[in-house]
């Protein structure tokens, strides 16, 4: 059994599709949601829901798993949905089969670059096109899976019992919680996590209402990101 924690903010449309298919799960999941929108949400499918009073961003989400009581725990954003119905199943296999103490696995990753950089600079990005790879290295619905620093924090798998190496009392700069978690559950090592090619066509984005909010469409997000990961992980 499996515990998503599931975060909204303003793509509310959304939230049924997410439900419909965590519910068509053959694996059975409790669904925690922790609603930033203004307006309330409620589901006679939620096991749990808070609707907070104002936005509290990314990290609010992860202290709603300290009430998980299941082997499992995975953060799910409101920009995607498990289009098949053995997409956790396909997660737990590809845990137990490369289980290493606080590995997480999703998606969506990023190895760093030597110098712990989350984004390759130009120089680097001129230099992949003669065939040489070098800098950070994103990936996403790899052809085998791969091992990275950091997952992002769209879906995050990992077993409840590691949540002990996370310390939730402490709350991590604004929208870094993907690395905090990610470091805090390798004990700041690298390239222990996996972005698993188990869930290629298992895993679809979703629109809604809140593109113009993304992340990464902020100002001096690439350096922001950078910054973090250089403060939570350690040289190789």
């Amino acid at each position: 059994m499996v515990t998503v924690l599931l975060l909204n903010y303003k793509r509310v449309e959304n939230l049924p599709i997410i439900l419909d298919a965590l519910k068509n799960q053959t694996v059975e999941c409790k669904i925690f949601l922790w609603n930033n929108a203004e307006e309330e949400f409620n589901d006679p499918r939620l096991d749990l829901v808070i609707n907070s009073s104002k936005n509290l961003k990314c990290w609010a989400r992860w202290s709603m798993a300290s009430y998980a009581n299941t082997p499992y725990v995975m953060s799910h954003d409101d920009d995607l949905v498990l289009s098949s119905p053995d997409s956790l199943q396909s997660l737990i296999d590809t845990m137990e089969e490369n289980y290493e103490a606080g590995r997480a696995i999703g998606f969506n990753g990023v190895k760093l670059g030597k110098d712990l950089s989350y984004y390759p600079t130009e120089q680097q990005k001129s230099i992949r096109k003669v065939g040489i790879t070098v800098g950070a290295k994103h990936h996403k619905f790899p052809k085998k899976n791969t091992r990275v620093d950091i997952l992002k924090g769209r879906l995050i798998f990992f077993k409840t019992a590691d949540l002990k190496r996370v310390p939730m009392h402490i709350e991590p700069e604004e929208d870094i919680d993907d690395i905090f978690i990610s470091s805090y559950l390798a004990k700041r090592s690298r390239k222990h996590h996996i972005v698993t090619s188990a869930l290629n066509g298992k895993v679809e984005e979703l629109k809604g209402g809140a593109e113009s909010m993304a992340l990464s469409q902020r100002e001096n997000w690439e350096d922001y990101r950078t910054i973090a990961a250089k403060k939570y992980f350690k040289h190789s």
